[in-house]
Formats: C-alpha cells, sequence, structure tokens
C-alpha cells in the first residue's frame, strides 16, 4: 500500500474520511458509494478534484479512478477510470468495456406492479429474452422482483432490484419480451420498481450500463434517472 507521504493532496485508509471526500467533491449521488463497499475498503487517494479508490477482491485489488489526474496504483490488478481521464495507462493493461452509473433518488407514486416470486419462470423468461442479465433468481442480493403483463397477461416486462456489497439499492436485470420492445413496458416495470423501493423504505436506485446502450440509457433518463459517471474498465 502507499503512504501518506506519497501524496501531497490526501491519502487516507478511513472508510469514513474516503466517502467525505467523495461528497464534497461529487456530491451525495457519487460512484464511490456504490462501487466501495467499507469492508472491502483499503485506501484511498486525493489529487485535487480527483480521487483514486482501491478495494479488495478475490483476484487482488480493483481501482477506481474519478477524475482528469486519478492516480493509477501499483496494486491494482483490473480498475476502472473516468472517461476524462488524461494520464497514461500502463501499456500492459487491456481496455475491456465502456460503462456508465446513473442515480435516481426514490419517491411516492401510483404504480402498477406485480410481484413476481416464481423463480422458474424469472429464470425462463431472462434465459429467452434478456440472456445477458447479471442478477437471477437465487442470487444473494436480490431483494424482489416485479413485472408487468400485456392485455392478455403474458409477461411483457421483468426487472429487479438488488442491494450491493456497498448496501446500495440497484436496478438489475431488465429485460423486455422480444416481441414486445418499443411499447413502453420496461419503463412501466421500472417505474413500478421505483415506487414500490420508495413504500419499502428505499430511498435511492442506482443501476450500471453500458455507454453503447443508448436505448435503454434513453428510457432511463426519460424515468428520471440522472448520470453521475462514465468509465472505462481496464485489466490485464
Amino acid at each position: 500500500m502507499v503512504s501518506n507521504s506519497d501524496y501531497a493532496d490526501g491519502y487516507t485508509n478511513a472508510y469514513a474520511e474516503a466517502m467525505e471526500w467523495a461528497f464534497e467533491l461529487y456530491g451525495p449521488l457519487n460512484v464511490p458509494r456504490v462501487w466501495i463497499p467499507e469492508k472491502a475498503f483499503v485506501e484511498a487517494v486525493r489529487d485535487g478534484h480527483s480521487l483514486s479508490f482501491t478495494r479488495k477482491t478475490q483476484e487482488g485489488f480493483f481501482g477506481l479512478g474519478i477524475g482528469t489526474q486519478a492516480r493509477i496504483l501499483p496494486t491494482w490488478n483490473e480498475f476502472a477510470l473516468a472517461d476524462n481521464f488524461e494520464g497514461q495507462v500502463p501499456s500492459e493493461f487491456i481496455e475491456r468495456h465502456h460503462w456508465e452509473t446513473h442515480a435516481i433518488e426514490t419517491r411516492e407514486e401510483s404504480y402498477s406492479l406485480e410481484i413476481i416470486e416464481e423463480d422458474d419462470v424469472i429464470s425462463a423468461f431472462l434465459d429467452e429474452h434478456a440472456p445477458d442479465s447479471s442478477a437471477r433468481p437465487g442470487n444473494p442480493e436480490i431483494q424482489f422482483w416485479g413485472c408487468v403483463r400485456s392485455d392478455d397477461g403474458e409477461i411483457a416486462s421483468i426487472a429487479a432490484i438488488t442491494q450491493w456489497e456497498s448496501g446500495e439499492y440497484m436496478l438489475s436485470s431488465v429485460g423486455t419480451h422480444s416481441q414486445m420492445r418499443g411499447k413502453g413496458y420496461a419503463q412501466k416495470v421500472i417505474a413500478g420498481l421505483l415506487g414500490l423501493a420508495y413504500d419499502r423504505g428505499i430511498e435511492r436506485v442506482n443501476l450500471v450500463v453500458l455507454s453503447s446502450n443508448t436505448p435503454a440509457i434513453s428510457a432511463y433518463k426519460k424515468i428520471g434517472f440522472k448520470e453521475i459517471g462514465k468509465f472505462i474498465s481496464y485489466s490485464l
């Protein structure tokens, strides 16, 4: 690990102080609180308006660099840098994905949503219509699933609210029937989940999406999600 003497602007291995920096620089809707759980936090380095966070993973250490001058620390074996990063990425690392994080404050509203608890039904729907979904029935982070149906009673869209290690709640595995896309079903299921989340005392919901998925991003923004960071992932 690094030491305070290595960095003029700031170094800390105290999670609370690191999160205070994130709040000070980026406001209450910030990416570190989503991606950096306290139990896995290692250290944070501050350079002006840039921050570098390190967290433990099963494979080693993951780094999150925010801002134009974020430090790439030597302990990182994988990391994500803000897309406005101005430094040089070591040549041994390969660029993987462009992605972004969005967030929304939940609110009281009327909604129409069916809670769905049949794991086999959920799995079959995702396998056919959203096979790349990351959250699946049985995953410990699942909080609840919801769906909306077409006029003939067939499931049109499905999604879940999950809770990550950081404690933050996420919108996950949004999937729409392949023959029913473009009809607003995804927006309906998301709005319903946000309303239900509010009813259950969840104040904020986040999501992660590939930057290339412009139709989904457009739908999220129409609902009210705000972009809180764009990143590029790298690994060895």
